[in-house]
């Protein structure tokens, strides 16, 4: 239950708590930037719709988890579950958010979260830890070039290596970037939409989110 009051006895002042969601603005924005990278992108062009909309769109699943927590959690147990300790844990794969979702559907319906859902909600948060906590050498284009020569010494003694840079990679791995695109973006923003209608249909709500819509 959301914390409404708080006062002691101590004489000391109370405090009244006027809450304000984020959850619906997040949304919107998501759904706004997302259109617009569907309708902008360009194969190999990085966006500014695009990233803003991934984004928007994890603000908003972290948002609505973090919202929705204190309606089914015991309040002397919130930080156990917002740092997922104790009888709150991660499964092995698992993100953090991905953790809290199934957490909170099984505390509230006994239900299991849809794969696609599940699956959903793992690809937001990937994308958005990596474009949040950008590693340049690990999320770097690689190409996959042929084993380092080696030529033995004639006399026995220390061989030579050889790395010859003018060959063809055997493979291309391409940088992480491009997998941040306008669809990308759309499919965060269903996911998230996707997630947000599967709680309010669980609650008996048709509609959880007046005015939008999965973008085709």
């Amino acid at each position: 239950m959301p914390v409404i009051y708080e006062g002691k006895t101590d004489g000391s002042n109370g405090v009244r708590y006027i809450h304000i969601s984020l959850v619906r603005f997040y949304l919107d924005q998501a759904c706004e930037k997302a259109v617009k990278a569907k309708i902008e992108h360009q194969d190999g062009v990085v966006l500014s719709t695009s990233i803003v909309g991934v984004l928007f769109s994890a603000m908003s699943i972290e948002a609505f988890v973090n919202e929705i927590c204190e309606d089914i959690i015991p309040t002397d147990e919130i930080n156990d579950f917002i740092r997922l300790r104790k009888k709150y844990k991660k499964t092995k794969g698992e993100s953090s958010v991905g953790a809290k979702v199934r957490i909170l559907f099984e505390e509230k319906f006994h239900k299991v979260v849809p794969d696609e859902i599940r699956a959903g909600i793992e690809e937001t948060v990937s994308l958005r830890n990596n474009l949040s906590h950008y590693k340049l050498s690990e999320l770097a284009a690689k190409l996959i070039m042929p084993a380092v020569a080696e030529t033995p010494s004639p006399d026995g003694g220390l061989s030579m290596y050889s790395v010859d840079f003018m060959a063809e990679p055997e493979r291309v791995e391409p940088p992480f970037v491009q997998r941040v695109t306008g669809l990308a973006a759309v499919e965060c923003f269903n996911s998230s939409l996707r997630l947000i209608n599967y709680w309010g249909e669980l609650s008996g709500e048709n509609d959880n989110v007046p005015g939008l819509s999965v973008i085709a």
